[in-house]
């Protein structure tokens, strides 16, 4: 399969009057070439996958004679396979809602946009000094390998203000089994509740500091 031309003329509709372009059209097969006023035109797809957005999703977008810069879904409330990350971001290209479209056209190479949270824990995973490779299972899943015979551990990015049982739950019905649940807002807490419910599955809460930390240990 290739784009979803219907949602890309839902796209057009819905950017008619953002005030960041001159022009958006629905060009076939799923395409949408935009034009800005601040920076050079873009080529962007749409697909309308529910569920997991897959690998044979999105593969056959950059095969053909137009490569998107950046790869829409609607609905927003979707999860992006790790394989399928990396076919984007290898294109190069970029991927996100409909929202982060509009803020990836804010710069010149909408390519290069990832989403600002997944990007400041995969980069400070790649950094820390006990891992030696950073394997993206989902959009909010990573499997991090260790040096020193440390097992690999998964670790699942819980947004919550306040992270409780049901987040944690919910994060184990939604991605399958992790080790560690970290909350991605440095603010709030981390409930007693939540901890519990980790435990219950063999698994651990986390601030990101407490992360970091807990990955130098066995």
């Amino acid at each position: 399969m290739a784009g979803d031309e219907g949602i890309a003329k839902w796209i057009v509709e819905r950017l008619q009057n953002d005030q960041q372009f001159t022009a958006v059209n629905a060009v076939g097969g799923g395409y949408l070439e935009i034009v800005r006023k601040d920076h050079s035109p873009f080529t962007a797809a749409a697909i309308g996958i529910r569920g997991v957005v897959l690998p044979d999703h999105v593969a056959p977008l950059f095969g053909g004679v137009r490569s998107p810069q950046f790869v829409v879904n609607v609905p927003s409330k979707v999860i992006w396979s790790g394989p399928a990350i990396g076919i984007i971001h290898g294109a190069p290209a970029a991927f996100g809602t409909l929202g982060e479209l509009g803020r990836a056209a804010r710069d010149e190479d909408v390519s290069s946009y990832r989403h600002r949270e997944y990007k400041f824990f995969e980069r400070a995973f790649e950094q820390h000094g006990a891992v030696r490779a950073v394997e993206r299972l989902y959009d909010r899943v990573f499997k991090l390998h260790r040096y020193r015979g440390l097992k690999a551990i998964t670790v699942v990015l819980v947004d919550a203000y306040d992270m409780s049982a049901e987040d944690v739950r919910n994060a184990r019905e939604t991605y399958g089994r992790f080790d560690a649940a970290v909350k991605i807002s440095s603010y709030g807490s981390i409930t007693t509740a939540a901890k519990e419910a980790a435990a219950s599955m063999e698994a651990e809460a986390f601030k990101f500091g407490d992360l970091m930390g807990r990955l130098n240990k066995a």
